[in-house]
């Protein structure tokens, strides 16, 4: 039989053999034994298979073209070549094979892992959702927008318990003295406990290590974030340290091109609070400095990429229209 192509002719011969000769150059390039002659070859129209037929056998046997799929010399063969036994394919179960232990094999493959960032060239953005952080610089626009026209009133009802005044003979507390014991101004001293991310912060300014910080500042929500963010300057609880450690962060996050996204965002909502402290302060001032010709830096590289993948689709419109 002849390959589609009309380049090879495949024969067969009662001494068991199986031969694929080389019309073209008119040389042997591979041959092959069988258990037992095979009476008929044919090879499929796309040149996949080879299909064959055997003495004293009812089946069709499929042979995979072994070309397709690797690489295969196709020199001729030298005359002292000793051709090798081939078995006949077979779909009855092998009993020499070792199930159990591919089974083994199977259970030991790891699963891959994506890392973080496949080049450190690349600029890499994190999975978290746009309304995660795309939206911190308008909280106040949305939480205006959001604001009931007219507060919700509380009706009126007695107290469970009647206050009283502590003493050796109790009294009832008039309206007039409980106006005057309540404060309604709240004492920011008992509210200045440290959040986790004010800690983490702290400790990253000594160890120089941002990721604990940056994982705990991408759980939380806007809301949450312009508070966190709200609460480093000193008058919130924070300090000018505590400040420094965070541009510190924003500053890895652009050295390592990684959180992209997350670092505009969180710088651009640290500016719109704490503009007056940064331009009062110089080593937060000198640490602003630094960023911007780090944005300006990152940026000149994203334009520069953006440009050639421009450039080279524009060649390809212009080239194939």
């Amino acid at each position: 039989t002849f390959s589609p192509d009309g380049r090879w002719l495949i024969t067969s011969s009662m001494d068991c053999s199986i031969k694929t000769w080389d019309l073209p150059s008119g040389c042997l390039i591979d041959c092959f034994l069988v258990d037992s002659a095979a009476v008929s070859l044919t090879m499929s129209p796309t040149g996949d298979f080879l299909a064959s037929t055997h003495v004293d056998d009812l089946g069709i046997y499929l042979w995979s073209n072994r070309s397709l799929y690797s690489l295969v010399s196709l020199r001729p063969l030298p005359a002292d070549y000793v051709p090798s036994m081939v078995a006949r394919p077979s779909t009855c179960p092998v009993e020499d094979v070792d199930v159990a232990g591919d089974e083994e094999r199977c259970d030991e493959m790891i699963e891959y892992v994506s890392p973080e960032q496949l080049e450190l060239q690349l600029v890499t953005l994190s999975s978290l959702p746009e309304s995660r952080w795309k939206n911190l610089l308008s909280l106040d626009v949305i939480k205006k927008k959001n604001k009931p026209r007219e507060p919700p009133k509380v009706p009126k009802s007695a107290p469970f318990f009647i206050p009283t005044v502590p003493g050796l003979i109790p009294h009832y507390v008039t309206p007039r003295e409980e106006n005057d014991t309540q404060s309604k101004v709240v004492n920011l001293g008992v509210l200045g406990q440290k959040s986790d991310f004010h800690i983490h912060l702290e400790g990253a300014l000594r160890s120089n290590e941002y990721t604990a910080p940056l994982n705990l500042l991408k759980s939380l929500g806007p809301s949450n974030i312009e508070i966190e963010l709200r609460g480093l300057a000193p008058e919130g609880g924070g300090s000018v340290e505590v400040m420094l450690s965070f541009l510190r962060m924003i500053e890895m996050m652009l050295k390592k091109k990684y959180n992209f996204e997350l670092a505009q965002a969180y710088l651009a909502l640290f500016l719109k609070l704490h503009l007056k402290i940064l331009s009062s302060e110089p080593n937060l001032l000198e640490e602003v400095s630094r960023l911007s010709m780090q944005l300006e830096e990152t940026w000149i590289h994203l334009r520069t990429l953006f440009n050639q993948s421009l450039c080279v689709l524009t060649y390809m419109k212009s080239a194939l229209l």
